[in-house]
């Protein structure tokens, strides 16, 4: 399971570092103001539906019905079923495309009530452009499923790198010579999405998946699929409208939307790392393992996921607590994003920060319940914590109003949200009596919580020290200091947690070899 991990977390990281250069390229074109927000609405609209329908509702419901039919049925019997499916799913993306097209100026309206007619003329032409994106994204979503039941996790991976890669190439090679840069940047999503496609496409024929053209049916596997989607597409609805709500009271102030979407660029970098990368390879090890009644392997396998998510997911929360403002000067700071925007953006990390390890546990517990094929009781705890969050920048809209941070106090209304939620997930789970926590699980939580503290202390006394240097003009000189400072608190953390054996060295040694 580890090395699993590693290799998603490997190419998420690849993604990742790719998509900062991305987005520092964008943001030195755009800024944070007017035409950053009209850019983030535009590209929002499909990665809604990617992570609702694509990888939220649809694969929490398809992949323990196709990791089950592997374990019992054979292979042919997996691939008929996903051929079915995956048929259905391609009519019914492209209705929701030719929809969604027609559509696009009331939903872009509703999306950003705060824009005026010209940001919102302008965000409505660009979503009628990106909109197709969610036709390739959510099938490679699905091909991505049937890959990770597999055990092949390096295609879907890197997938996410190469639609980076396109966009880089626009950004490069194209927006400098062009007069309108942001539909050249458009344009670079469905272009990403069909090479995405093309990379699973690939990899899945490589692996010998074999998928049939026939006729769709709604057959007991497809009906099925279907009503366990259906709870799951609410929940995972529910989860990408804790952050539609803040950024659509943030769109009340200029730069407002840009700001909760870089500072949430950076937060999601644990999620991709741990969160994400867990979720991905816990859903059919999860599976696989009550299929062949080993509940006690799989409840282990639960708990050693939630010990290494913790290992990283707090000190990431700390260190973003620390240097938020050093980490959106460093990486976004130049061109048309102002050190003043940068600000803005870095009380937002702040208050995302305070969130993340929640958002990571979240990704992690809820394979739990999929894979139990219970997706009723997580859509119920989300749409308790999407309540909250309502309530929460409801409150953040009239205490600050648009004259104030709004973003700083959304971003805090969705990380108190997702506190809310994974609270409510381990009391379902230790109810339903598939989760024991032991003393020991507590006490290296403990020891990595104060680890993380200790670190925290360390980097605040290298950035206080550098300060300077840090928030200088020039980006060559103030990213390798924040790299160098990061790299010493990541070194200074594992050290402490090996000498309070939070997890020592030889544990996590041990994680990776061969049984």
């Amino acid at each position: 399971m580890l090395k699993s991990l590693m290799t998603v977390s490997g190419f998420t990281l690849l993604s990742r570092i790719t998509g900062f250069a991305r987005d520092m390229l964008t943001s030195y074109y755009f800024g944070a103001g007017a035409l950053g927000d009209v850019w983030v609405a535009a590209f929002r609209f499909p990665n809604l539906f990617r992570r609702v329908l694509g990888e939220g509702a649809f694969n929490s419901a398809f992949v323990p019905l196709y990791s089950g039919k592997l374990a019992e049925e054979g292979n042919e019997a997996a691939y008929s079923f996903s051929s079915r499916v995956l048929i259905l799913l391609s009519i019914l993306l492209s209705v929701i495309c030719v929809v969604s097209y027609i559509f696009m100026e009331p939903i872009t309206r509703a999306l950003t009530t705060g824009f005026d007619p010209e940001k919102l003329e302008i965000a409505v032409n660009l979503s009628k452009i990106t909109v197709s994106y969610l036709f390739f994204i959510c099938l490679v979503a699905a091909l991505s499923g049937v890959l990770n039941s597999h055990k092949k996790f390096a295609a879907p991976a890197f997938s996410y790198v190469s639609l980076n890669l396109v966009f880089l190439v626009g950004l490069v090679g194209v927006i400098p010579f062009v007069d309108n840069p942001v539909e050249v940047l458009a344009w670079c999503l469905p272009i990403g999405g069909l090479v995405q496609l093309i990379i699973v496409i690939i990899s899945a024929w490589r692996t010998g998946i074999r998928f049939k053209m026939q006729m769709p049916r709604f057959d007991s596997d497809t009906v099925k699929l279907g009503l366990l989607m259906g709870p799951g597409l609410v929940s995972a609805g529910i989860q990408q409208l804790n952050l539609l709500v803040g950024q659509w009271v943030a769109s009340f102030q200029d730069g407002g939307m840009s700001a909760i979407f870089y500072s949430d660029r950076i937060n999601q970098l644990p999620l991709g790392l741990i969160g994400i990368a867990f979720g991905v390879v816990l859903l059919p090890e999860i599976t696989q393992k009550l299929r062949n009644k080993e509940t006690a392997a799989a409840q282990r396998s639960l708990q050693t996921g939630m010990t290494m998510a913790m290992l990283i997911a707090l000190p990431a929360m700390v260190g973003m607590m620390v240097l938020s403002e050093q980490i959106i000067f460093g990486i976004f700071k130049g061109g048309e994003f102002t050190a003043a925007q940068a600000k803005v953006a870095g009380y937002a990390l702040l208050a995302f920060a305070i969130g993340s390890p929640a958002y990571v546990m979240s990704k992690v517990l809820q394979p739990a319940y999929f894979a139990r094929e219970d997706t009723k009781t997580p859509m119920k705890f989300t749409l308790i914590s999407a309540v909250v969050n309502s309530i929460l920048c409801g409150v953040a809209f009239w205490v600050i109003g648009i004259e104030g941070n709004l973003a700083l106090g959304c971003a805090l209304a969705t990380s108190v949200a997702g506190w809310v939620n994974v609270g409510l997930l381990l009391a379902g789970l230790r109810k339903s009596g598939f989760l024991t926590l032991n003393t020991e699980f507590w006490k290296r939580l403990a020891m990595m919580l104060v680890a993380s503290i200790v670190m925290g202390g360390i980097v605040w006394v290298g950035a206080y020290f550098l300060d300077d240097i840090l928030f200088s003009d020039s980006r060559l000189l103030r990213l390798p200091v924040l790299l160098a400072i990061g790299g010493v608190g990541v070194i200074a953390y594992f050290i402490l947690a090996h000498l309070t054996k939070a997890m020592t060295f030889g544990e996590l040694k041990a994680g990776f070899k061969r049984s």
